[in-house]
């Protein structure tokens, strides 16, 4: 027997230009051995050489963004959606604001630059918003809307170069009439691969777009002027730094080599000079002897030279050299379909240019989406170790290493004794017990996962009118060792203890696994806090969801790279799989709910037919779109999860859809971590709704109510 053995840790920091052509390379072809991680603030990268054009409304954000949840997805790799704050060269180790740390073999850094602000005061008054890292930018956008709705606003473009000017273009096209702008800088147009010709042009582009130019260097930025220099002061509503590159003050913190300029060094295979364990690309490295302006033409270039020397340097092979070209093509969106073109001596300003920038910007996107596209067939490799490897034990000995598992429970301040059984002391006679089981999503966060997975177990001890007192868990990993099994063994861990903290549970025992299908079983003991039983519901109450539904058909749209699905609704998903319903089961019981039952795998039909069949009741419900996470129809039609067709197999013969009610099919999708389905008392509507929007500030989902029993359990009606 053959297992793909993890034992090597690669790790992404950033989601740039680079990096996502590791991910990409990563999709086409397997590494056998290689765990790889991808570490990003955002679930999207913007790409940087089409973000003009969003401005000005040529594309949509996901045109030119990157989803790098689903480039993960078909890569293989971990996604985790947070910010490194420190990173450990010593011990090979990273610091995340909200996840676990991580160690890594092999690490790429490509998490861009900010703005720098070196040597301008800013005042707190003031309203600045950063051009870098772009991706702040765009997010910024709705707020520059709503700023310029009001008035005629004065903008201030704090730069200089190139970019400041493609930057004021696009916001003269996008806004128009309403705003006023001035571009402000030391330097004007000095990058050295502008010809005078282009130069020019752009000063006469700026001139005829009434744009002013100031070159003079920024000295102070208040509320309502920007002052200079030479002590002029510009009136200004609204400033947008897009001066120079700065490392974000993690990175300069690190002990890795940097340059005069506060960049780090890299050799030209892309490795730091003091650490051949990291590469970095992008804004935040300079290339040792050949000095060239930030850009992300720069950083495309580099990622064709490291997607391929990471993986040569996994299998020990000689790697490539990054040569910089002197000179490379700028192509810069001026009017409306123009574009203006400079490369060595040449300057065009022409229609023709502007096609030519959007089919090189397509072309560079478009390799990034996999729009209705199943997982590609993959070549693969193997790493040298992997190959020994011939089996693992099936049996006893399939358990994580005892290394591994001492040094998480010594970091945790558990007992290391590893005492086959522990005593669970309650104060009832009676205690409430469930087991539940669900596997690793691929790509998911781990530490995410743990979190679901709890939240997953604990609705069925609400349902029953309890609370969770203790918990043991059973941890299948994947098969891997060192690093990549401490990973997984302490994000799954951890993100059950972060849930269990927040309700005051206890974790007793658990045993772990390695596993061809990663996932956590969790058996919970929870004290009775009231009778709650799905025989107990009477003619005329009212049922309610405690939030909508939709994760099992939306996760199989998404992992099957379907194109009515973005990263939008991707973090839809992940935010209501992450909400508790335990405040929600709380107001329930203080309403003197009776009947409670948690939606899950066999979906909201088969739930509602058990409480129907119990009670001698027929369910009357209405199923409209604001039940569902998203409720675009073609989604719910046309994608099933697996568990779909059994659901419906089963409960339908139990079901009248009155007028083919076209919201029907939601009825039998299986939820992870879904809403629980309460039953109120009519006289209890007013004070329920009231006590539930204070706890979750959004409304519980009136769905229908129960009336006597007719020939079916569930009536559904328009």
């Amino acid at each position: 027997m053959f297992e793909n053995n993890l034992i090597k840790q690669l790790v992404l920091i950033g989601g740039g230009h680079a990096n996502v052509q590791v991910l990409k390379k990563l999709s086409m072809t397997t590494i056998k051995g290689l765990n790889t991680i991808l570490v990003s603030e955002h679930f999207e990268a913007t790409y940087s050489g089409m973000t003009p054009g969003y401005i000005h409304n040529d594309f949509s954000k996901e045109d030119v963004s990157i989803d790098l949840q689903r480039l993960c997805l078909n890569a293989g790799a971990t996604f985790i959606r947070d910010k490194v704050i420190k990173v450990d060269t010593n011990n090979k180790k990273l610091e995340l604001e909200k996840c676990p740390s991580i160690n890594y073999d092999l690490l790429s850094i490509n998490s861009g630059s900010i703005s720098s602000t070196k040597g301008i005061k800013i005042e707190n008054e003031s309203r600045c918003i950063s051009v870098k890292p772009i991706s702040h930018l765009v997010k910024n956008i709705k707020l520059i809307d709503q700023i310029l709705k009001i008035k005629k606003t004065k903008v201030a473009v704090v730069g200089g170069g190139v970019a400041s000017f493609e930057l004021a273009f696009s916001m003269i096209r996008r806004y128009k009439q309403n705003i006023d702008i001035t571009i402000l800088g030391e330097k004007i147009l000095a990058e050295n691969n502008l010809n005078n010709k282009t130069r020019k042009k752009l000063l006469k582009i700026a001139n005829d777009l009434d744009i002013k130019i100031l070159n003079e260097p920024v000295t102070h930025i208040t509320k309502k002027f920007i002052k200079c220099k030479n002590g002029e002061a510009v009136e200004s509503d609204l400033n947008l730094i897009s001066t120079g590159a700065c490392l974000q003050a993690w990175l300069s913190e690190s002990e890795l080599d940097k340059d005069e300029n506060g960049f780090f060094i890299v050799n030209n295979n892309l490795l730091s000079i003091n650490n051949d364990d990291i590469f970095i690309t992008g804004d935040a490295c300079s290339v040792i002897n050949t000095p060239r302006s930030k850009s992300g033409v720069m950083a495309v270039r580099q990622g064709e030279i490291l997607k391929e020397n990471i993986f040569l340097k996994l299998f020990n092979k000689p790697l490539k050299k990054f040569k910089p070209q002197k000179n490379w093509l700028y192509l810069i969106g001026t009017y409306p379909d123009y574009a203006l073109l400079n490369y060595f001596y040449l300057s065009l300003h022409s229609r023709l240019c502007w096609k030519l920038k959007v089919f090189i910007d397509k072309r560079f996107i478009n390799k990034f989406k996999f729009i209705n596209k199943k997982f590609m067939k993959k070549k693969s490799l193997t790493l040298e170790k992997e190959k020994k490897i011939e089996m693992y034990c099936q049996g006893c000995g399939s358990k994580v290493s005892k290394k591994n598992l001492i040094n998480f429970l010594k970091k945790e301040k558990f007992n290391t004794n590893l005492s086959d059984s522990s005593y669970i002391m309650f104060k009832s006679k009676s205690i409430l017990q469930t087991i539940d089981h669900i596997k690793h999503f691929n790509s998911m966060n781990p530490f995410d996962f743990g979190r679901i997975s709890y939240l997953h177990s604990q609705n069925d001890i609400l349902a029953a009118g309890g609370k969770v007192e203790s918990l043991s868990v059973s941890l299948g990993v994947p098969f891997s060792e060192g690093k990549v099994e401490s990973f997984f063994l302490n994000y799954f861990m951890k993100g059950i203890f972060f849930e269990s903290k927040k309700y005051h549970s206890t974790f007793e025992s658990g045993h772990t696994y390695h596993s061809n299908e990663p996932g956590i079983t969790m058996t919970m003991n929870g004290e009775p806090l009231n009778k709650s039983s799905k025989d107990l519901a009477n003619c005329g109450e009212l049922i309610y969801l405690t939030k909508p539904l939709g994760t099992g058909y939306l996760l199989s749209a998404y992992m099957n790279n379907s194109n009515l699905i973005s990263s939008e609704d991707y973090k839809k998903i992940i935010y209501f799989l992450k909400l508790s319903n335990y405040l929600s089961a709380d107001v329930a019981r203080k309403n003197d709910c009776k009947v409670m039952t948690d939606v899950s795998g066999f979906g909201l039909g088969a739930h509602l037919s058990d409480i129907s069949k119990s009670s001698k009741l027929t369910a009357n419900i209405s199923l409209k779109q604001n039940i569902l996470i998203n409720n675009n129809l073609d989604l719910l039609n046309n994608h099933k999860s697996t568990g779909y067709k059994y659901n419906f197999e089963s409960t339908n013969k139990f079901i009248l859809n009155n007028n083919n009610n076209k919201f029907t099919n939601i009825l039998f999708d299986p939820q992870t971590n879904g809403p629980l389905l309460i039953v109120i008392d009519e006289n209890k509507k007013e004070s329920f709704e009231k006590e539930f929007f204070n706890v979750n500030k959004f409304q519980p989902y009136l769905i229908g109510y129960f009336s006597e029993k007719s020939d079916v359990l569930i009536n559904v009606n328009d």
